[in-house]
């Protein structure tokens, strides 16, 4: 599971009042999670804290497109340390900026329901697990902790594989293997 601590993310984004933020049920968490879930714990810690900065994941993504022309450019010193570490998965940042409505919902539920979207991860990946879509293979290590909990750890330590996934797909029996990576391995960056 997400090695996260509740209360982590209380001042991201600047949410010192989240009282209006819609709360989601389990179900609508689940959903949101999905495309997240399977990521290894140590990238989910990252994209979690991240999406509480829309803004800066779109001026990131931008700030990658703009690289290609300028390598001598350099990230903002504003910026969140998340985000910033977010620069280094840039399949996962354009697919966040891509998408930022569900980013945005996606940061306002770990404002407001931290605890419950670590429990929603843990429902998904149940789901996938149970479905024979999510295992142990030549990139990643998926283990059952004592408390019941599915933790997905890189096999080597300072490398991670993003996968892809349709996550309808995923939580049901597939004859076929639906659970694929990124071509480009990724060294596992901290924040």
């Amino acid at each position: 599971a997400p090695k996260l601590n509740a209360g982590e993310f209380d001042d991201a984004a600047g949410a010192d009042d989240d009282s209006d933020i819609e709360l989601l049920s389990a179900a609508e968490l689940k959903t949101l999670v999905g495309p997240i879930a399977l990521y290894p714990d140590d990238l989910l810690a990252i994209v979690l804290p991240a999406s509480t900065y829309p803004l800066e994941i779109v001026q990131a993504a931008r700030y990658l497109d703009d690289l290609e022309q300028d390598s001598t450019l350099k990230p903002d010193d504003d910026w969140d340390d998340s985000v910033v570490a977010l620069l280094n998965y840039p399949e996962v940042l354009r697919m966040m900026s891509d998408d930022i409505d569900w980013t945005w919902r996606l940061g306002e539920a770990v404002v407001a329901q931290q605890t419950a979207v670590v429990a929603a991860v843990e429902a998904f990946r149940d789901r996938a697990y149970a479905a024979g879509n999510l295992k142990s293979d030549d990139r990643q290590t998926v283990t059952r902790t004592t408390d019941n909990a599915i933790e997905i750890q890189p096999v080597e330590d300072d490398v991670i594989y993003v996968p892809y996934y349709e996550p309808e797909q995923v939580v049901v029996y597939q004859p076929r293997r639906v659970y694929h990576y990124y071509p480009e391995p990724y060294p596992v960056y901290y924040y």
